[in-house]
């Protein structure tokens, strides 16, 4: 498989088999993503991959701390971003809809309660990164994460990208044992995609490259 194909095939799962994935097929996603271009070449990620027990642990534990908490994951951190950005949030919650609808599910719980249990994936990785990095080696970070989710789709490997555990990194950092000065950037649910699961075969949109795009100099 090319990577314009797995590009072009690539999309987030949220349903997984029970399937273990052994060790050896999770090093080498992570030898693809620690190849990732990064400034200065300072390869500022890190990886914890977690599974078995005590990923399952964490996951009910998360749950627990989110329902008790009473709110819901604001993807804008409380702030006021750009009715674009959210309409684009109001679509995929659309476009779910019918899929989970089939499996008897409701957007907001399903997307909030998987997430804080990583959709049932027997794997999590964190992807963490010193806090004496400024923010914009986070782009470094986005392209190991790239590296690593293409190369797991090519392997017959299903993924989805979690940012609402952060709203519980102080308490992951406590159980895993990661240190404070490191800053966790996203999760990555990481398992067997499974077959029989109608919110598979959901597709997000995406925009079209003239809305985000501005060509100067040429003809």
């Amino acid at each position: 498989m090319d990577v314009i194909t797995a590009i072009n095939e690539r999309t987030s799962i949220r349903g997984f088999s029970k399937k273990p994935v052994p060790r050896e097929a999770i090093e080498q996603l992570l030898d693809a993503a620690r190849r990732a271009p990064s400034a200065s070449n300072q390869q500022p990620w890190n990886f914890v991959v977690v599974t078995g027990e005590v990923k399952e642990k964490l996951g009910e534990e998360i749950l627990s701390s989110y329902k008790k908490r009473g709110t819901h994951y604001d993807p804008s951190g409380s702030k006021t971003i750009p009715r674009l950005y959210l309409e684009r949030t109001k679509k995929l919650l659309k476009g779910i809809r019918p899929y989970l609808e089939k499996m008897d599910k409701q957007v907001v719980p399903f997307i909030e309660e998987g997430s804080c249990l990583f959709y049932g994936a027997p794997v999590l990785v964190l992807v963490t990164m010193d806090k004496v990095h400024p923010h914009s080696k986070l782009i470094d970070i986005g392209c190991a994460v790239e590296n690593f989710i293409l190369t797991a789709h090519r392997k017959g490997l299903g993924t989805c990208v979690i940012a609402m555990i952060l709203m519980f990194e102080g308490f992951i950092k406590e159980r895993l044992g990661i240190p404070d000065s490191m800053n966790i950037v996203v999760g990555i649910a990481l398992g067997y995609p499974d077959g029989d699961v109608p919110v598979n075969a959901f597709r997000a949109s995406k925009e079209e490259l003239s809305t985000m795009t501005q060509w100067i100099g040429f003809e």
